[in-house]
């Protein structure tokens, strides 16, 4: 595929697609609770104090945000979480101990070394997919968690706060599109939870049971059900401190404009279709369409005949695609319901950090003729 770099001009066209209203971020209230389940308490560490870091710009970058997933070698739950490409959150669920131990911490250039509250260390390196953990450095790996499954509407991490009649606690939900659920609530200083499975409920579209049947804090499973609406969960699970009911808010719920297309005329040399887009406000899931071929059952002719798309933030191009089954995200692009028609025409689906992003198609061998660049906003997680 030519290089399109030197030619590279100012954004044709740019749609702000979001910004992002980020739930759980702000500190919670919560009453003392009478009683707590049984589990190892989480210590409560008193550092020294040190500057705090400036926050880095990861304006145009390829987004790590996420949630990743793995067995350490002693076969506990690691589950990591990655905001911003610049900060870290690490839970690990160890049933043996029963107990679980959290870190959190600061990414440079996708790389972190942190102290889990058991005093152990962790650190790895993290890229689109997956990361590469040590944990007192025996290796393990955790894979990134796919948005694409059996309901892609229950993927992402939900903060909220339980209640029963012996007080209040904070409650985080993580859960992927194949409905893996990982719950970890906080009483006081005492964490508690585990893993399972939901499934959905034949009474209603929106309503899931699930059971943790991996379980910290208790000698039986957790059993509960909740509803989701517009990004809110809202249920109830039962475990040995008794009943809660449960509101969750969805981190980086966001209102979202869909989907920005434009039509031209491609050439060579200075002949590019170049689009444009701003994404602000937190990180986005995005399919990139370069079509040519599908715009003749359309009526449109000239249409490109073999269209190439390439992805440049400011002069850096950071993705490219000729045939869009080509990509090894392929199968993914088809379980977005938009992959293109014809199998020369070019996509990218990737995840983008905040920052203007150029796409521009060309056509391979120089071609000529009508292509559309469309932009499908999938996702904020």
């Amino acid at each position: 595929m030519k290089s399109t770099t030197k030619h590279l001009t100012r954004l044709a066209c740019a749609a702000a697609l979001c910004a992002t209203t980020a739930y759980g971020s702000e500190p919670l209230p919560f009453a003392t609770p009478a009683a707590t389940p049984s589990a190892t308490p989480r210590p409560t560490a008193s550092p020294a104090a040190t500057p705090t870091p400036a926050p880095r710009d990861t304006r145009g970058q390829v987004s790590l945000r996420g949630l990743y997933q793995g067995l350490t070698p002693s076969g506990a739950t690691a589950m990591f979480y990655i905001e911003g490409n610049a900060k870290l959150q690490a839970h690990i669920l160890d049933t043996v101990n029963q107990a679980i131990h959290v870190a959190e911490g600061e990414l440079t250039n996708g790389a972190f070394s942190l102290t889990l509250s058991n005093g152990e260390n962790i650190s790895g390196t993290a890229s689109e997919a997956g990361i590469a953990v040590a944990l007192n450095r025996v290796p393990f790996q955790a894979s990134r968690v796919s948005i694409f499954g059996a309901d892609m509407k229950l993927g992402g991490r939900y903060f909220g706060v339980a209640h029963n009649p012996n007080g209040t606690s904070r409650v985080t939900l993580q859960m992927d599109a194949n409905r893996n659920v990982v719950l970890v609530q906080e009483t006081g200083t005492t964490l508690t939870g585990g893993s399972g499975k939901a499934e959905p409920s034949q009474a209603a579209s929106n309503r899931f049971t699930f059971t943790l049947d991996r379980v910290i804090g208790g000698n039986s499973p957790v059993t509960g059900s909740f509803t989701l609406s517009d990004g809110v969960l809202e249920g109830s699970f039962t475990n040995p401190a008794g009943t809660f009911t449960f509101t969750s808010h969805k981190k980086a719920l966001a209102n979202r404009l869909a989907n920005i297309s434009t039509r031209g005329l491609v050439g060579p040399g200075q002949g590019q279709l170049i689009g444009g887009f701003i994404i602000t406000g937190g990180p986005k899931l995005v399919l990139i369409r370069a079509v040519g071929p599908s715009l003749a059952a359309a009526g449109v002719s000239p249409a490109l005949a073999d269209p190439a798309l390439e992805l440049f933030s400011g002069s850096t191009m950071i993705g490219s695609n000729d045939n869009w089954k080509n990509n090894e995200n392929a199968a993914q692009i088809v379980s977005t319901g938009v992959a293109p028609t014809n199998d020369v025409e070019a996509a990218l689906l990737v995840r983008l950090e905040e920052g203007a992003y150029t796409p521009v198609v060309t056509g391979t061998g120089d071609g000529n003729g009508i292509a559309l660049v469309e932009i499908y906003e999938l996702g904020s997680e």
